[in-house]
């Protein structure tokens, strides 16, 4: 309130200073006489006249919103942004300076040739204008408003008013189309599908679920399609208790931006075909969903990889012993920095017979130094898989690639 009185003030302080100015300049044309001061009076009556237009010129009523040529952004994609102002006066205003106010996220990234637009107004009740943003990164965006403001040519007379235009923006991370294969025990093989025939005629039906494409027609629940027409598969008790846990390594790595991509793709492809997972973001805020079976669950999931930041902190030792890890068949530990306190994390939380994966996301073209190799080493030793993927080849590891 109180600058928006200093700035009322300051605007007719102003004007008075002008008025000041031309009436003293009439005065000497009067009293004095001569070419020389009238024609510096005519001369400046057009710039005193606008002035005193810009002073009255109503900008209190100026309404301004945006729109996005997608409703879902995704990193990596671009997007154009469509800039509306509305007024509801005709008033002519030569133009505005029409501002973003303290943005975040790539908006704050932009040349102030893109935030900033001086735009004629005339005697125009809307007016638009659009701006593109290339390459979006990964992330929660902010813009809160824009400083609209007037003034005159000569700059005498100016005022300015905050428009709030408030729109939070979430960009989500790059899915790559993958298959997910699941962790299994020595005595299944290593690493890939397990051998469902042998789970479905060996054990108990515990539940029952909708049916996907792909299920056998053995495994059809008969009674709940005599019952409500409704196709419907068994889940089996040996099925429930194969849980994969997925964890996502939180602290800062080469290619944390990989790491989360991988993460997202991993468990959509698993969330496609039925798999049972949980997700668990080791960061030093704990995120965990016990399960990613719903649509509400996968929507969580993703706002969660689209607003996590990796920190600086040392967590391994937060994680170790964590119940959700040591209560599930197997683990998908996610990283780009592979140390010995993961293998080690990793060798103490993993159920007897599993064959925990560590997904390493490099760089393309990455070279594997000594040191990381004597890890991997001792990793494999201690029945872990050390995986290496970059962005782009994620669906190699359905294959179970090296």
């Amino acid at each position: 309130m109180k600058s928006q009185i200093q700035r009322v003030t300051s605007s007719v302080v102003r004007l008075l200073l002008v008025v000041l100015l031309i009436l003293v300049t009439l005065t000497f044309a009067i009293i004095q006489g001569g070419f020389f001061l009238w024609f510096v009076f005519f001369m400046l009556l057009p710039f005193v006249c606008f002035s005193a237009l810009i002073f009255i010129a109503p900008i209190g009523n100026i309404t301004i919103e945006r729109e996005m040529n997608r409703d879902r952004l995704i990193q990596g994609q671009s997007i154009k942004m469509k800039i509306i102002l509305k007024r509801n006066s005709s008033w002519p205003i030569p133009f505005l300076v029409v501002q973003e106010v303290e943005p975040s996220g790539v908006f704050r990234q932009l040349d102030e040739k893109v935030t900033r637009k001086l735009i004629p107004i005339g005697f125009k009740k809307e007016v638009s204008w659009t701006y593109v943003v290339e390459k979006l990164p990964r992330g929660k965006h902010e813009l809160f408003g824009f400083q609209v403001g007037a003034a005159d040519s000569l700059g005498w007379v100016r005022k300015s008013k905050f428009i709030e235009s408030p729109k939070t923006f979430i960009v989500y991370p790059h899915v790559e189309q993958m298959q997910f294969n699941r962790t299994i025990s020595h005595e299944q093989g290593q690493f890939g599908q397990t051998n469902r025939k042998k789970q479905h005629h060996s054990t108990m039906v515990a539940s029952v679920r909708e049916y996907a494409p792909g299920d056998r027609m053995s495994w059809i629940h008969w009674s709940s399609l005599a019952k409500t027409g409704d196709l419907y598969t068994k889940e089996f008790e040996f099925q429930q208790s194969e849980d994969v846990c997925v964890l996502l390594d939180g602290m800062k790595g080469y290619e944390f931006e990989g790491q989360v991509s991988l993460a997202a793709s991993l468990l959509s492809a698993a969330h496609h075909q039925k798999e049972h997972v949980c997700f668990l973001g080791a960061g030093e805020r704990r995120f965990e969903l016990d399960q990613v079976h719903t649509l509400n669950d996968v929507e969580n999931l993703m706002y969660y990889l689209a607003t996590v930041s990796p920190t600086t902190k040392d967590i391994t030792g937060k994680y170790d012993g964590d119940e959700l890890l040591t209560s599930t068949k197997a683990i998908i530990l996610i990283t780009s920095n592979l140390t010995s306190k993961w293998v080690e994390l990793l060798g103490r939380s993993a159920k007897k017979g599993s064959v925990p994966i560590i997904y390493v996301v490099t760089r393309p073209n990455y070279k594997i130094s000594n040191e990381e190799m004597a890890i991997k080493e001792s990793a494999e030793k201690m029945g872990i898989r050390v995986q290496y993927t970059h962005m782009g080849h994620f669906h190699e590891l359905s294959k179970g690639a090296n």
